[in-house]
């Protein structure tokens, strides 16, 4: 195969996604795969091989981990041209980069952020592109300050079919992402000096963008059911995440979402509702596809960029009819729309039922991601180390003892090829110290081996 000799044992001596690995290890390093030689895809080497996909994805998570392949943006998978080959091989000693004295990291990718790329259908979306860029001249003039009308009309199919939330295209307004619809929300509903809460702990930029509003604003504690709004004081505007509060997981009960509506009533305020699930098969419903419908107190923000990928700058909100043409005299005044072409890109790939498929096959591939990083230790590490026990976006939160050095943490991750992302600033106590880690972009062998390496750091 692929000039690999190849015969999977499968008495379980050794993990099918090893055997595969190793394989094309050895045909790398004896020369029989050059630099620069594309591999044959996950699906063709599934067929040939009678694997899950998963498996083969396992195996090639090592592989990229090892320096020996490397992929290619909507092209495929090749042996890499900087692959580290021992002497004898095709590039012999002359192929392996110079290391400069720092130590190889043994993972790569373990717990960085974000979704993973390669499953991602970038020739569907460059054809997409292609036919976009030669219909130009049809929407070049000036755009829709709320979005392009038939990319809200498929959102509002989108949400209705997935979500549960249905609701009129007119209500949706297309944003450059969620932090841009929360910044339009801000500016629409918030004077200075206004009272605003968000959750503790949250994304520092839900705080900056809040503050910039001039908003006199308040962290509210997170438990088990969600944000303690009886805590708060009167507020003009609330930031939440009910459906999986990021970055902690915790989920809104039902008594919760009662007393959050109730607050906002009795206040006189508006929620602002952060979803982030899509890729994931959420845990509940938003407050806008409740049974009250959010009481006309709720706006709903998420975005494509967690659910295609990071660059693509189109989020959207949902809102009250009544608020929409207050919503639209901003976003005029701030940036007067949204980008163009993008947004007739993402119709297309909506319209062509191209997003719904990728999200159920993210949804197979994510699922025992996550699994292997909320099972892959058997005890917490060290005293005072807590993995959520829920998931949040595309990770776990973990709790590290008040205080601890994180910095000299990540130095040390860092050299092991680890990627974790500090968020110890989204906390209201500057004791605080966390990590967001990851599980989208590696796989589950990547991730044990990530969570044993971080395991013997935080030992250390």
């Amino acid at each position: 195969m692929a000039g690999v000799e190849l015969e999977l044992d499968r008495s379980g001596g050794r993990g099918l996604a090893e055997q595969i690995r190793v394989a094309f290890e050895n045909g790398i390093r004896a020369g029989v795969l050059p630099a620069g030689r594309r591999l044959p895809s996950t699906r063709r080497l599934c067929a040939e091989l009678g694997v899950s996909r998963s498996t083969v994805a396992e195996a090639f998570d090592l592989l990229r981990a090892e320096g020996l392949i490397e992929g290619v943006a909507g092209s495929g998978t090749y042996v890499s041209r900087l692959a580290r080959l021992d002497g004898g091989g095709a590039g012999g000693a002359a192929a392996r980069p110079p290391s400069h004295g720092r130590p190889v990291p043994a993972v790569i990718n373990a717990f960085a952020w974000g979704p993973g790329l390669d499953r991602f259908p970038f020739d569907d979306w460059q054809r997409i592109g292609a036919e976009t860029a030669a219909r130009l001249r049809a929407f070049s003039g000036e755009a829709d300050p709320a979005g392009a009308p038939r990319l809200r009309e498929e959102i509002a199919r989108h949400l209705a079919r997935r979500r549960g939330l249905v609701c009129d295209p007119s209500q949706i307004i297309v944003t450059s992402g969620m932090t841009q619809g929360l910044d339009l929300l801000a500016r629409t509903l918030l004077r200075s000096g206004d009272a605003a809460v968000m959750e503790d702990p949250a994304e520092l930029r839900v705080r900056n963008t809040l503050l910039l509003a001039g908003a006199r604003l308040s962290q509210i504690p997170v438990d088990a059911e969600g944000i303690e709004i009886d805590r708060a004081p009167r507020f003009a505007l609330a930031h939440l995440s009910p459906v999986h509060q990021f970055p902690s997981g915790a989920v809104l009960s039902a008594g919760r979402e009662a007393q959050v509506l109730d607050a906002a009533e009795a206040s006189g305020g508006w929620v602002a509702e952060m979803d982030d699930t899509s890729l994931l098969t959420p845990p509940r419903r938003p407050i806008l596809a409740g049974p009250e419908g959010g009481r006309g107190r709720v706006v709903y923000l998420a975005t494509f960029s967690w659910t295609l990928f990071r660059s693509l700058r189109i989020g959207y909100l949902v809102a009250p009819p009544a608020l929409i043409p207050r919503l639209i005299e901003t976003r005029a005044a701030m940036d007067f729309r949204p980008p163009v072409i993008e947004q007739h890109m993402l119709e297309a790939f909506l319209s062509e039922g191209l997003l719904e498929p990728y999200i159920d096959r993210m949804r197979a591939i994510l699922e025992p991601r996550d699994r292997a990083l909320a099972t892959g230790w058997s005890e917490p590490p060290a005293p005072g180390v807590r993995l959520a026990p829920r998931r949040a976006g595309l990770g776990r939160l973990l709790r590290l003892p008040d205080g601890a050095d994180v910095e000299a943490i990540l130095r040390r991750a860092a050299a092991r090829g680890l990627e974790p992302r500090d968020v110890s600033d989204w906390f209201a106590d500057p004791r605080a110290r966390a990590l967001l880690l990851g599980f989208a972009v590696a796989g589950e062998v990547t991730t044990r081996r990530g969570l044993r390496e971080l395991a013997d750091i935080l030992q250390a």
